[in-house]
């Protein structure tokens, strides 16, 4: 019982369609009308105040779960992971983008309201509670306890270290790369990407691990809310989230690596049990992924195999004065890295394990 018309608008590549729909209680059938805008990746709406978040068979659904709550002023739903949040209010921004790339997300914005009078029921199962990590009092420990029931990736509250949730956060959560569960603790990029092997090319910002030689790259201890918002979670919580890492970027091959000697958040020096999980070129695909783990050798932890200099498949540089940041997926310490990539970036992940 949903009654549909159609008013086209472009603003900010943003396509925007008016339509109604019904939304019942036992006595009336109440109609709400929303606007739905279909976003590209130059626009994104800017989230405050979840309601709830879930899931949605469809749009429609989606559209009839914010319908149904009055403090529902907006909703989300993506298409991909039929993802439903309900959100008190709205807003447009054209100037960043806050979305995964390759995405589709669909924003309805309520913005009127009918009563017609009749006696229909629809069966739709009413959000009551917030969904855990939602909000601040749904807290969850890491986003390793969102996978059952399964989440959607996006932004959650977690709190590592169990205590008062005074100290809670939002954090990212990749819920889909090997199984989800995945903690963002940093995203990083480069200061000279275009002259990789310069010596003025480093990671920034790095997290405020010790490093012994020196080092000139802004240090962050503020949690990265996605993957291109270069921050880093404080180095001493990384352990507390979980041992075992993902190490994405998309100019190299991505990496989960186990601790075994060597351990990368209790930041201890030997062997390391990794496996590729994505090839992100076709570039040496034989090649066997690290198996080693070193803090001390440069400026920054690196990933290799044998020698320090001669097998490294990931060198975190932070200094602009000497050494570059290899991202080689033939290990080999060489400039094997993707070039000409638009955004180039790196993140690294924790969960306790698989």
């Amino acid at each position: 019982n949903a009654l549909v018309f159609f008013s086209f608008q472009m603003l900010c590549s943003v396509l925007i369609i008016i339509f109604c729909i019904t939304a019942t209680t036992k006595s009336n059938e109440d109609g709400v009308f929303f606007k739905v805008s279909e976003l590209t990746q130059k626009c994104f709406l800017d989230h405050k105040n979840i309601v709830w978040s879930g899931h949605a068979s469809s749009i429609l659904a989606c559209s009839h779960l914010c319908a149904k709550r009055d403090e529902c002023g907006s909703a989300r739903f993506i298409e991909e992971r039929n993802s439903c949040s309900l959100v008190r209010r709205v807003q447009l921004s054209c100037a960043v983008v806050n979305l995964m790339e390759d995405e589709r997300s669909v924003y309805l914005e309520r913005v009127g309201h009918f009563t017609t009078g009749h006696n229909v029921e629809v069966e739709l199962s009413e959000p009551n509670a917030p969904i855990q990590g939602t909000v601040q009092s749904s807290v969850v420990s890491s986003c390793q306890a969102l996978r059952s029931p399964p989440s959607a990736s996006g932004l959650y509250w977690i709190d590592p270290d169990g205590g008062s949730q005074d100290n809670a956060f939002r954090a990212y959560c990749d819920m889909e790369t090997d199984g989800g569960g995945w903690t963002l603790v940093w995203s990083y990029t480069f200061t000279d990407y275009d002259n990789f092997v310069n010596p003025a090319n480093a990671i920034t910002p790095r997290p405020n691990w010790f490093i012994k030689h020196l080092t000139n790259v802004a240090v962050s201890t503020t949690p990265p809310l996605s993957e291109k918002d270069f921050n880093a979670l404080n180095f001493s919580l990384w352990k507390q989230i979980g041992q075992q890492i993902l190490i994405k970027s998309n100019i190299n091959n991505w990496l989960v690596c186990d601790p075994e000697t060597g351990n990368f958040v209790e930041w201890r020096e030997g062997s390391i049990r990794c496996r590729i999980v994505r090839q992100m070129t076709d570039t040496c695909q034989r090649t066997a992924a690290p198996s080693k783990f070193s803090r001390s050798a440069g400026h920054g932890p690196l990933l290799y195999s044998t020698g320090e200099y001669s097998s490294t498949y990931y060198y975190f540089d932070g200094s602009t004065g000497s050494h570059w940041p290899t991202h080689d997926p033939c290990g080999s310490n060489g400039p094997n890295q993707l070039c000409g990539v638009k955004d180039p970036h790196g993140n690294i992940y924790v969960r306790k394990g698989p």
